[in-house]
């Protein structure tokens, strides 16, 4: 075939700066139509693209779902009975004919030799492959992605039409090797369904921008870089006769690891003074053609010729500033005179401050400088053209520190994470902030920031795990002369409790029939709220310890625990709480015997009633909520006579009396043994019989 010389190609983003990964593998795309599935792919390494040429490719399709539901098992089918291999070279001549990719796709395939010269411009580096090899692989491949027929006849490309709604598949395209050839090409795959049909968007941000004899037209190809892999533009002088600029497809040249903008632009030159019209679409690798952009129109005008330089600029007040500029005189008869604009940075924005400066003009006096000053001379064109010159600043001695900062507040958690916030300042040259902080709010502050702070939050972590309780900020604020400001107002940080108290001591305690008196020595700890008192009975193994009170005033230290019910073994501790929630760790226990409350006789109810036709005397007793061991029951002819006379079971509810004699007066008493040993007092009665 004859040498092909080629100016421009589209570069996709699977072979722009080439790298060759660890092991080969075929990369896939696919494209849902409205009634069918279009499948490109391509192998990444030359190597291995020429042997998978020869090899063939296989098509496995997988149902993973239908109308929403899992097919299980998964159905598999294979598409082709043999292996997609390219056409014979007959078959090319006709798309070849037509159609200048399907010619050099087919000489990439089929061609003995295979040279390219690569373009002067930058875009030649982009050709800079190694062998031939490498050419037939990188601009095969590039002229497929620019006619999908030529794919298809080359075995890159295949046409699903038994595909139906509702089904989503996994395709798999996978090199036929054979078993005997040790090569290894991974598969490669993609899901796809008629579902996932769009139709195409129209190119986005299409603009464009009119100078001296040229358009330059731009748009965001980042954002549909997925779905077109080229452009074409159109022109057109009366906005409905359209035609094309250049047979040539417009494309992103650069790798687009390296390439951070997002936008591709292109220079048409025009005729002054016309109005022309632009718009652009897109193609895609499966040789679909988008929507067109937006219209984007204007007319180019010849420039100034003549630009202004600032050469000079004095400053013989505070307040004002004289600029001197350079321009040359043959551009006076071509302005209406000069403008003075100002800003605050370099890159502006900029306002016009001083205009009408005459043409002859090459100098100016401008007034009211601020603390920083951006300037630039512009020439006003009679052909509403302008021309400007670069910036010059002018900044006037500058001995008044900005105004100390206001607002300033703070939060501090319990992790000692803290964050300042305070109100911008004002000043034109403010360049940041410094902060400072102490322990103590009458001991010198120390600085927190060793560099001047730019903005107006500040996040630090301090510690919080020390005896200090507050923690104060001041600020100061700093201009690009290093003017300080005063001190702001000072902000008293309260420090997050993150300290235990430390614990009560038991003092002493003193134990009485009505219950057990503890005294202890409150928490040393600031920050105290609270001392709670805790008891455990250790005659039940399961007893757990059992809150029994709180005291919430600091000061008292003394608790009488009237609680008690029964004799026991009880033992006692404490803890204190702060303000934070935390707790001390406990007290030493204090563990003491308790024999129970002093059962006084009017706790008894003892009676006795006389039977003198039967010859008895019946005594009953009723004892409520105390447990009773034995009954000691006394008789005697008089209160001080009385003797043991009998000993029950303290089960017993009563006793019946029958060793009797006629008209004598009887003394009875009842005392009550408790478990623990103690005894009551003797709750006496007297019968007559």
């Amino acid at each position: 075939m004859k040498k092909i010389t080629l100016l421009l190609f589209i570069i996709s983003h699977w072979i722009v700066a080439q790298e060759t990964p660890q092991t080969p593998a075929v990369q896939v795309l696919a494209r849902p139509q409205e009634d069918k599935i279009l499948l490109r792919w391509a192998v990444d390494t030359p190597l291995a693209w020429k042997q998978a040429n020869a090899y063939g490719f296989l098509i496995e399709r997988s149902t993973i779902s239908r109308n929403g539901a899992a097919v299980i098992p998964i159905e598999k089918k294979q598409l082709l009975a043999t292996p997609l291999k390219p056409q014979p070279l007959a078959a090319w001549e006709t798309l070849a004919q037509a159609d200048n990719n399907a010619a050099v796709l087919a000489q990439a395939l089929y061609g003995e030799r295979f040279e390219t010269t690569a373009p002067s411009n930058d875009l030649g580096t982009i050709y800079a492959v190694n062998d031939e090899l490498e050419q037939r692989f990188t601009f095969g491949l590039l002229a497929a992605e620019q006619n999908y027929e030529a794919a298809k006849l080359a075995g890159w490309g295949f046409e699903d039409n038994t595909v139906k709604p509702g089904e989503n598949y996994l395709y798999s395209i996978s090199v036929a090797i054979p078993q005997e050839d040790p090569i290894v090409i991974e598969n490669g795959s993609v899901y796809t369904s008629l579902d996932m049909f769009e139709e195409l968007p129209k190119p986005i941000g299409f603009v464009g921008s009119f100078g001296d004899g040229a358009a330059t037209l731009r748009w965001n190809f980042h954002l549909l870089q997925h779905l077109y892999t080229n452009y074409s533009i159109e022109r057109s002088d009366n906005n409905q006769d359209f035609k094309p600029l250049s047979g040539v497809p417009i494309f992103n040249a650069q790798d687009p690891k390296q390439d951070k903008s997002s936008s591709l632009s292109y220079i048409d030159s025009i005729p002054n003074n016309k109005v022309f019209y632009y718009r652009v679409k897109g193609k895609t690798a499966f040789g679909e053609t988008g929507p067109y952009s937006d219209i984007a129109s204007g007319k180019a005008v010849k420039s100034l010729g003549f630009v202004p330089r600032i050469s000079r600029k004095e400053i013989p007040t505070d307040s004002t500033a004289v600029l001197y500029w350079d321009f040359d005189e043959k551009g006076n008869d071509l302005i209406t005179g000069f403008e003075v604009r100002r800003a605050h940075r370099d890159r502006g924005p900029f306002e016009t401050v001083k205009n009408n400066i005459p043409p002859t003009a090459r100098k100016t006096t401008v007034s009211g400088l601020k603390r920083s000053n951006y300037f630039t001379i512009v020439a006003i064109g009679k052909n509403n053209t302008s021309s400007e010159s670069y910036t010059a600043f002018v900044q006037p001695i500058d001995s008044m520190p900005p105004a100390a900062p206001k607002g300033l507040k703070a939060t501090l958690d319990t992790l000692g994470i803290l964050k300042l916030k305070w109100h911008k300042n004002m000043e034109d040259d403010l360049k940041g902030y410094r902060i400072f902080t102490a322990n103590n709010p009458d001991v010198e502050f120390t600085e927190v920031t060793k560099a001047t702070f730019i903005g107006e939050t500040f996040i630090d972590t301090i510690p919080i795990k020390n005896l200090n309780d507050k923690i104060y900020f001041k600020l100061k604020a700093e201009d690009k002369r290093y003017n300080r400001s005063k001190f702001s107002e000072l902000l008293v940080v309260d420090q997050p409790n993150v300290i235990a108290p430390s614990p009560p001591i038991f003092k002493n305690y003193r134990i009485t029939p009505q219950g057990i008196e503890l005294e202890w020595i409150p928490s040393s700890s600031k920050g105290v709220i609270a001392h709670v008192l805790y008891r455990k009975n250790n005659r039940i193994p399961e007893a757990l310890w059992e809150e029994i009170a709180v005291s919430e005033n600091i000061i008292d230290s003394l608790y009488m625990d009237k609680s008690l019910t029964n004799a026991g073994i009880y033992t006692y501790t404490m803890v204190a709480k702060n303000e934070a929630g935390l707790e001390s760790t406990p007290t030493d226990l204090l563990t003491i015997t308790w024999k129970g409350k002093a059962i006084k006789a009017e706790a008894i109810k003892f009676s006795g009633l006389v039977n003198r036709e039967l010859r008895f005397i019946n005594l009953s007793w009723k004892i409520k909520d105390i447990t009773v061991s034995e009954y000691r029951l006394y008789r005697g002819k008089a209160g001080n006579q009385l003797q043991l006379y009998k000993t029950l079971n303290g089960e017993t509810t009563g006793y019946n009396d029958t060793n009797l004699e006629i008209n004598s007066d009887y003394w009875y008493g009842l005392q009550l043994v408790l478990p623990n040993g103690r005894t009551s007092a003797i709750k006496e009665i007297n019968l007559k019989y």
